[in-house]
């Protein structure tokens, strides 16, 4: 009601409006609009229902939705959208035609729109178009119905063409110039049969002008063409001659249309043409004779018969019964089993009368029926129907179910052979009547046997088992229930064992019951297992059923009488279904009659008195009428009154006949003196009229309310009828007072007086007075009669006949002003209504429960009313409602509520909703609803909880928007309610029970007549939700019951609890807990998070979390066997409740350890609930927060932060967060989170490196919970953590990121460092509540980290700043700005200590971690060695010692805390058993360096190190040179102990034991051999696996190191083989050595020291060589080298070294400056140049090729020889190229303003100076080197293709373009003069291919891309390994002639003009070759050496850094 009024408001809101303010021109701009939305919305409509109709029959299910849909619119409801005809008939006179004539109302024709028009944009064309597309689509539909099912019934066919052209007919109203339309119409008109609707519409095609008729009909259209042609010949059929002459008819010609043109043009293929219907000839009907016409009724009883009777007869009466001859006769195809016999027959039907059968249920209506007496609204409806109906759709009415006559036609014995079968008992082999066997057995053995009573226990024992979780369920609900219930004060609950068993029981066990609630549990568990469609139809209609009787309106009616009133006691006559129904079909079938004759007969059968003759005692004539003996269905009675209304004339004639004729015999009797006595014929006449009389009366009465939907004209016409046969009744009686005067008032007078006085009551013409009157004297007749009771259970207004009848009819006519005024739509007064009613309800429901108090006036009331015995209105009112059905009471309470809805009070409507529901359960136990029969009062019952379920609904939803609902609840308001639904749950469990036997496979699931399989099913859910929906509302009152009575319920938390619990476990059990949409499991979920002092907080933990699992699909289950599967449907989790269960979803993961959560079920849980929270709304304090923690986290580290923190002092400046902006924060949801990624991340075993993501969560979370709090620590532990793992990943698979001094690196050790210093101060500040042993892992963990941040390969960078962190500021001594640091960093020995304080406290906080001890014996080790050191400096330089009160720790100190480790040490460790070895290792190494540094003797060594039990076996040392030996011996034993070779440290020490002693080749070859035992494998592989306890990152610190060491043990033994198999190792290797450029570039010196050592080099021996060589001398000498070099018989020591060398630049790669190596490289070249050159011989080219003719401009140049080059060519000056022809090409392009053209030289010769000769330049000596190591390779080539090559001719024009791409840049870089010269003079080198080669590796040094692949180049040394060989040179030898082949063949075909250079910007570099040789030599020294100065620490500082300079593995 409140939103209604709200409406209201908002409405008048809306339309208020200013009186200054104009409005009209706005509303008429809003009302324009909206009706061009609601077109537009139209128009969408009118489309989909296009698309739909354009797929075809698939979709035509869509189709009708979409078209049911467009015409629902607003736009069909206008004014303008109306007809013509229908605005004449809606506004008549008012309507104004000529403003369809005005000037401003112009509308043009609207154009059809076709498929490729555009959409229709006005109101006249979406109208017109959607008419004709429906009418089309019903034609479509109709034509695939008949190709797939067969041909339709004639009725049914006839009505779907009809409203097809209703359609085409509201179509053309909106356009009629559619031509197709037209057609279209005529078409259907002609399926129809109709010749003149289809002469209309063919002339509306042609219709015109006359005078257009010629122009028209001379190029005719198809349209207008095949009208034409179809008119005449329609014309012409039906003779019309006149119209033939007329035009336009008399002007065509007459032209003949081909057949296939014909059937093109129909519109319809499937249709008759047009012209046909004339064709229709009526005469051979005439001539037929007459046959009988069979008809099969669609059930074999009484209904089906006159439903086939009045079918037959309207068919006929519309002209649809084409087939039928005149003069043909009905007969009826009588089943065989339906043939019965002539005696005897009633007296079966007697016996089963209180049962009726299960055959009856088809013919009962869709409707819910309560049975005759009881349900007025199901009566009125069928008077009004066969009122109202008209006769298109009155034959159809009951085709819904169809059945065979022979399957529903079933005798008596089936009958109840089929209702026992229905009940689950067992019936007889002849399928007679009898009784069980189990009934016959207890009847006639008295004694069972042993081996029955064995079997029968079995079954009973095995039935309970397969029961027992169902009843075990039940049996814990009930004593919990029953407990509160008790306290309560609610003592009517019956056990679940009790009404089990009785359900078990046989039908007369269920059915002599006492217990009205028992008794209807047996009803709904039988209506359940018979399988009752009528029951089905009840629980499955989508009809609410709040309207049912219940209503106003229905109160209304009862009230006035024009419903039916209640009756004293139930109707238990039989009911009518069969019985003698073959003696009627017979006689019909023997007899010629027509259809109205057959229906008269019908009804005679009926109504007369002979066909069922059972007369009773002492009233033969009235008994034996059916209408009077039996019970008609609905079904029956609808089709009586349908026949009774339809032919009322025909039998109206007939009776009036034969009254008359009655009459005339009786004035033929008396004329002859004679008495004339009644026969049983005309007692029959007599019957029939009475009973038409009181059935009119009937249907008149209940179509005359005045909330009747019948309009006024049929409400006239039943009142002719009713005043026809009343007074035909009135002369029938009279006639028979007549006939016997002496007689008594019998019950058929009192039948007729009753109707008269009634029919009274209804007529508007009589006044009240006069009716009360009537009425008295009624009852005065009745008074006389001996107050007798006469049933007329088929008559709605009428069905008993007694005295207090009479009185509620007086009641009800003086009090019908009150009613009236109660029951007034128009009442505007609730108070009033409030007033009137709750004094007389309230009253009545104490009144109900206590006896009724006597009515106490006083003398002035008393004498006021004047009489003494007249009752007050209230009085009479009480008396009324004791006495009227439970439909008059609940419509007062429907009323009442309605009131106090409208003054909107709603704890009032609530209790209004109770009340109705308790009127309903009292109900059940009164005396109409126990003497139904057992269909009707199943029927009865379900309608029942349908209404009480719209009930319950309502009632939950104001109990959830109202929180004041409960304060109009008394206590005993709260018990009655509680009582009445406690009843209804037990009724309901009645259907758990029987689906329990369905779930254990007792009972099959039964099918439901006529209804899909899963009707059942279906079913079943509406009843669930009932149930469901009923224990809520019993909660809902419990808790207020709880609420009023804390005396008797001191633990309210732990009853409700404990009803929630056995509630959700009963119905779980049974899968239906989620029913009801999952409202209970939501109520129970928000109540269990309310009861939080529950006692049993375990369970109550472990029933929530079921609550989620069925609700959300949640599994909170600490054990997986907890968990129960109700096979519940899970809800989507929604924001909102998953910030409620929050708290104890951290609570259940909190109880699980974290490494094990990701196994379990609540991880993906806690996923789920993460997900529903969504991402975490905006808050600029929160985003304040978040920038300054993860600015915090990348600060520079203050080393004062580091110390305060352990004095928990430390925090950050970040702004507070209300809880309420940031929940999940607050409840450290976060925090959870975080720490389950984390833990995830960290239970993954990885074996190579892989995603991190886990972290990138675990510490976005983290974030998270610091941006609401900076003071909690486990977060930043937990983040601290999150950084070291972060780093521990990234340096622990590869060494890339330590190599590239990776920023990365530094932030993950400075978010560490600083998590760790503020979890450290804020645990100190919170030390009361804290974890100690979580403490103590935090501490260990600090002070890993500041460990391993000292060291290497960290090195303390991340406690240094970088440049762009320093500041800025100005220095008074300095000008301007300079960059200074905050603070002063760290130092390292304040690391080290640092790191030790942290150790000591984690040792205080747990004594029994061994890693504690180790590590702070290793700080102390390395404060101990920086300070022994720092001694040793002081004294060697003779510096003052330094003071000694730092608090150095002694070696004591050292070497305890490393014993200390040892003695805390496990016994054995992991899965294989292996022992720790680290503390024994460090044990050893810290006392050999003592023992080394001269701190501790020999026997103070010894003593320590029997501490490690790896030296018990060991002989202690004799003197000090056996120490080394014992050292060696216990190092040994720890190896061994290392089954697995990982702990590389103990192999290292002992080399390096070995080596230190001495350092020479043996040791050195000792040590070699040491580290090759397992370290290096032949292949030079480095075998250095990490170990358990290693630092992440320090791996590849020890593989550098060891690379370092045993390069240098190669060196010095001199293993050049190994050494280059290593250098391979380490270049490809390079992510696993730290610092890989360092170790390369010592690898490399140290390996160029050994070449030059091997081959005897000397240093710079290229510069003295070269430096004055001619550079054409150099090329032929260079020529032979190679020659000599290439012969694979030369060996030379010096070529080795070539070799080696260049195959080390090729390696390089760019990696290293390749300077050192070109050194060698040259200085090799250099020697061999020098020693084996000038005795090689000359080469066969240059002896066999000609001297060349000098140049004619150049007669005096100087000529070269090939010979050897002479001293004094040294000593020459060295110029830049030979002389050649100044106008050269190259030249001149490049030098165009040094030449002088030849046409401009003088005439006369000139000397010219004499040329420089050109000087050989180092990469010209580089190429020839690498050349001279080439292999020889193969020429592929013909010769013939070699020697143009070579010769100069052909050398000039074609070998540039070659050169330019297969030489070096510095050639490239040359003049062309000096190219050309030089490939002239190399045909060896341009053959073998080593251009390419050449340019390879002169382009290293020079690369761009340092990282780029090596180009490729020539095989390794013959030294390298086989299996090595391909990753050093990267191609090999075929590879190389390949490359050659591609570059040679494009070259050949190349012409001279397009001979272009590869790289021409290679020139521009020319400048810049000299300066990059040059700074080379500078560069190599810094990227060779790298010296680290002391710091700003002074002294201790440069000690410290000079103690590690030397090598040491331990560090």
């Amino acid at each position: 009601m409140a939103p209604a009024m709200a409406k209201a408001t908002q409405a008048k809101a809306t339309t208020w409006r200013a009186l200054n303010v104009e409005v009209e021109q706005e509303v008429e701009d809003e009302v324009d609009d909206t009706q061009e939305i609601q077109i537009e919305e139209a128009l969408k409509l009118y489309q989909t229902a296009l698309k739909y109709h354009s797929e075809g029959p698939e979709s035509y299910e869509k189709t009708a939705a979409a078209y049911r849909e467009l015409f629902a619119s607003d736009i069909f409801k206008y004014n303008e959208s109306l007809s013509e005809f229908q605005r004449h008939e809606v506004f008549g006179e008012s309507l104004v035609f000529d403003s369809i004539l005005e000037d401003d109302f112009e509308v043009g024709p609207a154009q059809v729109a076709g498929a490729a028009e555009s959409a229709p944009n006005t109101l006249p064309q979406i109208l017109h178009l959607s008419y004709k597309n429906h009418g089309q689509f019903l034609l479509e539909s109709m034509q695939y119905w008949v190709s797939q099912h067969g041909p339709l019934p004639q009725l049914e066919g006839w009505n779907n063409i009809r409203g097809a052209l209703n359609y085409f007919a509201e179509a053309l109203d909106k356009e009629d110039t559619d031509l197709d339309l037209w057609l279209r119409a005529a078409s259907v008109s002609a399926m129809l049969g109709s010749k003149r609707l289809t002469r209309y519409c063919l002339e509306a095609v042609l219709d015109g002008n006359d005078e257009t008729w010629e122009n028209l009909l001379r190029l005719p259209g198809l349209e207008e063409g095949f009208a034409g042609q179809q008119l005449r010949e329609l014309v012409g059929n039906l003779e019309d001659n006149v119209s033939l002459m007329q035009a336009p008819l008399s002007s065509m010609k007459r032209k003949k249309l081909s057949e296939i043109v014909k059937k093109r043009l129909n519109p319809y293929p499937f249709a008759p043409l047009p012209a046909e219907v004339a064709n229709a000839d009526v005469r051979p009907m005439l001539t037929r004779p007459p046959e009988r016409i069979p008809l099969t009724p669609a059930k074999w009883d009484w209904a089906g018969v006159g439903e086939i009777i009045l079918q037959q007869h309207m068919a006929e009466s519309r002209g649809l019964a084409d087939s039928m001859a005149p003069g043909s006769s009905i007969t009826f195809n009588i089943p065989p089993d339906g043939v019965t016999p002539e005696r005897g027959e009633p007296e079966p039907m007697l016996e089963i009368a209180p049962a009726p059968t299960t055959d009856q249920a088809p013919a009962q209506p869709d409707e819910p029926s309560a049975g005759v007496n009881n349900n007025g609204a199901l009566a009125d409806k069928t008077a009004e129907d066969a009122v109202t109906e008209s006769p298109e759709t009155t034959t159809g009415l009951n085709n819904e179910a169809p059945h065979t006559a022979g399957a529903d036609e079933s005798t008596p014995a089936q009958s109840r052979k089929r209702s026992t079968d229905s009940a689950g008992l067992p019936e007889t082999a002849d399928g007679a009547r009898s009784r069980s066997k189990r009934i016959r057995a207890r009847d006639t053995i008295t004694e069972p046997s042993a081996g029955g009573d064995r079997v029968a226990q079995e079954a009973t024992k095995q039935l309970e088992e397969q029961l027992e979780p169902y009843t075990h369920a039940d049996q814990c609900l009930y004593e919990i229930v029953k407990d509160i219930y008790s306290r309560l004060g609610i003592n009517e609950v019956q056990e679940p064992h009790v009404l089990r068993e009785l359900l078990t029981a046989s039908p007369t066990a269920t059915t002599t019951t006492s217990n009205a609630y028992d008794k209807a549990a047996c009803d709904l568990f039988s209506a359940l297992q018979s399988g009752e469609g009528k029951a089905a139809q009840v629980l499955l209609s989508s009809e609410s059923f709040d309207l049912v009787g219940v209503t106003r309106d229905a109160g209304l009616n009862a009230f006035l009488g024009y419903a039916k009133s209640g009756s004293g006691q139930a109707c238990n006559k039989p009911a009518l279904v069969s019985q003698r129904l073959g003696t009627f079909a017979r006689s019909i079938n023997e007899g010629w009659l027509s259809t109205k004759e057959v229906a008269f007969d019908w009804m005679e059968a009926l109504l007369g008195c002979n066909h069922f003759s059972m007369p009773e005692k002492g009233d033969p004539a009235c008994a034996s009428s059916s209408y009077m003996q039996f019970r008609w269905g609905d079904d029956l009675k609808r089709n009586l009154v349908q026949i009774i209304v339809n032919i009322d004339d025909y039998i109206h004639e007939r009776m009036l006949e034969r009254i008359l004729d009655l009459n005339a015999r009786i004035l033929s009797a008396r004329t002859q003196g004679c008495a004339y006595t009644f026969s049983d014929s005309d007692a029959s006449q007599v019957e029939i009229v009475e009973t038409l009389f009181e059935l009119h009366l009937d249907i008149y009465s209940l179509i005359k309310h005045p909330h009747s939907q019948v309009d006024t004209s049929t409400q006239v016409l039943q009142s002719d009828r009713l005043e026809r046969w009343s007074a035909l009744a009135r002369d029938v009686i009279q006639l028979r007072s007549d006939c016997g005067p002496d007689a008594c008032i019998d019950t058929l007078a009192l039948r007729h007086i009753w109707a008269t006085v009634f029919q009274m009551s209804v007529s508007d013409d009589v006044s009240p007075d006069h009716v009360l009157s009537a009425i008295g004297e009624l009852k005065n007749i009745l008074q006389t009669q001996g107050d007798c009771v006469i049933q007329v259970q088929n008559n709605a207004i009428m069905p008993e006949l007694c005295t207090s009848a009479v009185e509620r009819e007086l009641v009800r006519i003086s009090m019908k002003d009150f009613f009236l005024k109660v029951f007034d739509h128009d009442e505007k007064d609730p108070v009033t209504v409030i007033e009137s009613l709750e004094p007389i309800l309230e009253d009545s429901i104490e009144t109900s429960s206590s006896p009724e108090l006597p009515i106490v006036r006083n003398k002035a009331e008393t004498q006021a009313e004047g009489f003494v015995d007249r009752p007050s209105p209230i009085v009479e009112m009480r008396k009324f409602l004791d006495a009227a059905n439970v439909n008059v009471r609940v419509s007062l309470w429907h009323r009442l509520r309605e009131a106090y809805e409208a003054i909107e009070y709603p704890p009032k409507v609530l209790s209004c909703y109770l009340r109705i529901i308790e009127t309903f359960v009292t109900d059940l136990k009164s005396v109409n609803f126990q003497e139904l029969s057992p269909l009707e009062r199943q029927i009865k019952l379900l309608t029942r909880f349908r209404v009480v379920d719209d009930l319950v609904t309502k009632t939950l939803l104001l109990i959830r928007d109202e929180k004041s609902a409960y304060d109009c609840l008394s206590y005993d308001h709260v018990q009655s309610s509680m009582s009445a639904i406690a009843q209804l749950l037990h009724i309901l469990s009645a259907a758990d029970m029987f689906r329990d036997l369905i779930r254990i496979g007792k009972v099959a699931m039964p099918r439901i007549e006529a209804l899909p399989p899963q009707a059942f099913l279906n079913m079943s859910t509406k009843l669930d939700e009932m149930h469901m929906r009923l224990w809520m509302v019993q909660y809902h009152l419990l808790r207020e019951g709880l609420s009023q009575d804390a005396e008797n319920f001191p633990t309210p938390s732990e009853d409700l609890f404990e009803f929630l619990r056995h509630v959700h476990h009963a119905t779980g059990v049974r899968h239906y807990c989620h029913s009801s949409n999952r409202q209970f499991l939501r109520l129970e979920k928000d109540e269990l998070l309310r009861l939080d002092n529950i006692i049993d907080a375990n369970s109550r933990d472990t029933e929530f979390c079921q609550v989620l699992h069925d609700l959300y699909g949640l599994k909170l289950f600490i054990e997986p066997l907890d968990c129960q599967d109700f096979l519940s449907a899970s809800d989507i989790l929604d924001k909102k409740t998953a910030f409620s269960i929050l708290p104890f979803t951290m609570a259940q993961a909190g109880k699980v350890d974290l490494k094990d959560l990701p196994k379990t079920e609540l991880r993906a849980t806690i996923d789920k609930v993460h997900a529903a929270l969504g991402r975490p709304k905006q808050h600029k304090d929160l985003s304040f927060n978040h920038k300054l923690i993860t600015a915090w986290f990348k600060s520079p580290i203050n080393p004062v932060s580091l110390f305060n923190c352990l004095k928990g002092i430390g925090s950050l400046s970040t702004k507070s967060v209300p809880a309420e902006d940031a929940v999940a924060a607050s409840m450290g949801w976060y925090y959870l989170m975080g720490n389950i990624s984390l833990s995830k991340f960290r239970s993954q075993k990885r074996m190579t490196q892989g995603p991190t993501e886990d972290l990138s969560y675990a510490q976005a979370f983290f974030l998270q919970d610091l941006e609401y709090s900076v003071d909690r620590w486990e977060t930043w532990y937990r983040l601290a953590q999150v950084n070291d793992l972060q780093l521990e990943e990234a340096v622990s698979w590869n060494a890339d990121k330590l190599n590239s001094n990776s920023v990365e690196l530094i932030n993950y050790q400075r978010g560490a460092i600083n998590c760790y210093t503020m979890a450290v101060a804020c645990a100190v500040r919170n030390s009361d509540a804290q974890d100690v042993a979580k403490v103590a892992q935090m501490y260990m963990e600090f002070g890993n980290r500041m460990y391993a941040s000292s060291r290497e390969p960290f090195s303390m960078e991340a406690f240094h700043f970088r440049d762009n962190e320093k500041k800025f500021y100005n220095s008074p001594n300095q000008p301007g700005v300079q960059p200074r640091e905050l603070f002063t960093p760290l130092y390292l020995y304040t690391a080290w200590k640092l790191s030790s304080t942290l150790f000591r406290r984690a040792i205080q906080c747990n004594m029994d971690k061994w890693w504690n001890f180790y590590m702070l014996g290793k700080c102390r080790w390395k404060m101990w060695a920086a300070n022994d050191n720092e001694l040793r400096y002081s004294a060697s330089i003779g510096a003052p010692l330094p003071p000694s009160y730092r608090g150095v720790p002694a070696w004591e100190d050292v070497t305890g805390a490393i014993i200390t480790a040892i003695d805390t040490l496990p016994g054995k460790k992991g899965r294989s058993g292996e022992p720790v070895l680290e503390p024994h290792y460090k044990l050893v190494a810290i006392t050999h360096k003592l023992f080394q540094r001269g701190a501790i003797d020999r026997a103070k060594g010894v003593e320590l190190l029997k501490h490690t039990p790896f030296s018990h076996n060991v002989n202690e040392p004799e003197n000090t040179d056996d120490w080394e030996r014992y050292v060696l011996a216990v190092l040994k034993a720890l190896r061994s102990a290392d089954k697995s070779s990982w702990h590389h440290r103990i192999i290292a020490r002992a080399a390096h034991i070995i080596y230190d002693g001495g350092k020479d080749t043996m040791m050195a070859h000792g040590a070699k051999h040491e580290l090759t035992q397992q370290m290096f494998t032949k292949t030079m592989a480095v075998q250095v696996w990490k170990p358990e306890n290693e630092r992440p990152g320090r791996h590849f610190v020890y593989t550098t190191r060891y690379t370092k060491f045993f390069v240098e043990l190669l060196d010095l033994t001199g293993d050049k083989t190994n050494f280059e198999a290593l250098a391979k190792r380490v270049r490809r290797k390079a992510p696993d050595f730290f610092e890989h450029s360092k170790l390369w570039q010592e690898l490399c010196l140290r390996y160029l020291k050994m070449l030059r050592k091997l081959g005897r080099v000397p240093d710079g021996q290229e510069d003295s060589a070269f430096k004055s060589v001619n550079h054409d001398e150099f090329n032929a000498l260079a020529l032979r080298m190679e020659a000599w070099c290439q012969n694979p018989l030369t060996q030379h020591p010096v070529l080795d070294v070539l070799r080696d060398a260049i195959e080390l630049k090729r390696l390089n790669n760019g990696l290293m400056k390749p300077l050192l190596i070109d050194d060698l490289i040259g200085d090799a070249y250099a020697v061999l140049y020098t020693t084996v050159g000038p005795s090689l011989p000359p080469l066969p080219s240059e002896q066999q090729q000609p001297v060349p003719a000098p140049p004619p401009a150049f007669p005096f140049a100087p000529q070269q020889t090939p010979s050897a080059l002479p001293i004094s060519s040294l000593m020459q000056v060295q110029v830049d190229g030979v002389g050649e022809a100044p106008n050269t090409l190259p030249f001149a392009v490049y030098h165009p303003g040094q030449l002088v053209p030849p046409m401009h030289q003088p005439p006369q010769p000139e000397m010219p100076a004499k040329p420089r000769p050109k000087a050989v330049g180092r990469r010209e000596i580089s190429r020839r080197a690498e050349a001279c190591v080439q292999k020889p390779v193969v020429a592929t080539t013909p010769q013939a293709t070699a020697m143009p090559i070579r010769s100069p001719p052909v050398l000039n024009a074609t070998i540039p373009s070659f050169f330019t791409r297969t030489t070096s840049p510095e050639k490239t870089a040359q003049p062309p003069q000096a190219a050309n010269t030089n490939d002239q003079l190399q045909p060896s080198f341009d053959k073998s291919g080593t251009a390419t080669a050449a340019a390879s590796v002169s382009n290293d040094s020079h690369d761009p891309e340092p990282d780029a692949e090596p180009e490729p180049s020539a095989p390794a040394s013959v030294h390298d390994d086989a299996d090595d060989e391909s990753e050093l040179s990267e191609l090999d030898e075929e590879e190389v002639q390949e490359i050659e082949q591609e570059i040679r063949a494009p070259s050949r075909s190349m012409s001279i003009a397009a001979a272009k250079p590869l790289f021409p910007n290679l020139a521009s570099r020319k400048s810049m070759d000299k300066q990059i040789a040059e700074s080379s030599k500078a560069d190599i020294v810094e990227d060779t050496i790298h010296v680290r100065t002391p710091g700003a620490d002074g002294i201790k500082r440069m000690s410290v850094a000079a103690g590690e300079q030397k090598m040491d593995v331990d560090k």
